[in-house]
């Protein structure tokens, strides 16, 4: 067993979990991505094209991933796309449209644009990008699954917790 291939298959695997979330949201509510296309891009016209694009771009993210011959693609592909969530995250900060729904837990989330989602996009991306020190090699045994798949739950649930943390403050900043 190999760390670095444990590694990298722990953090592809908790890539797969976040980006099969993410299409899954759009594909759920096409409807109210599309206006968050509108909002953040305007010069795209109606949206409806670009959120099943994004949503399949998504998925193939998600399912490359899984596949140990494609997986440094996939991870440089996902680092792409959360670098480029980052910045349209910030364009809309430095737009001063803070708080403005960002559509990263879905539909149903009252998350909001803030600085501290695009410091978290930018730690997905260098996330990803780590994961490509383990993709040289799949010499991985049971221990390194175990490992992995350890790996890819402990970032879903620091993942899960510091966007609660990030929701949490939003509301106690309006409240006060």
């Amino acid at each position: 067993m190999t760390l670095p291939a444990a590694i990298g298959i722990g953090i592809a695997w908790f890539l797969v979990w976040l980006f099969a979330q993410a299409a899954f949201h759009k594909i759920n509510a096409p409807g109210y991505y599309q206006e968050l296309v509108q909002r953040y891009v305007p010069a795209m016209g109606g949206g409806r094209m670009w959120v099943a694009m994004v949503a399949t771009l998504e998925a193939g993210i998600a399912l490359s991933l899984l596949v140990p011959a494609w997986r440094a693609a996939g991870l440089i592909a996902a680092a792409a796309l959360l670098l480029a969530y980052g910045a349209l995250m910030a364009s809309e900060m430095l737009r001063g449209r803070a708080g403005a729904q960002c559509g990263c837990a879905g539909p149903d989330s009252s998350l909001g644009v803030s600085w501290a989602l695009v410091l978290r996009n930018g730690v997905c991306a260098a996330l990803a990008l780590l994961g490509l020190a383990g993709t040289a090699t799949t010499d991985v045994n049971w221990m390194g699954f175990m490992l992995a798949a350890f790996l890819a739950l402990f970032a879903a649930l620091v993942y899960l917790t510091a966007e609660q943390i990030v929701s949490n403050a939003q509301w106690m900043a309006e409240e006060a």
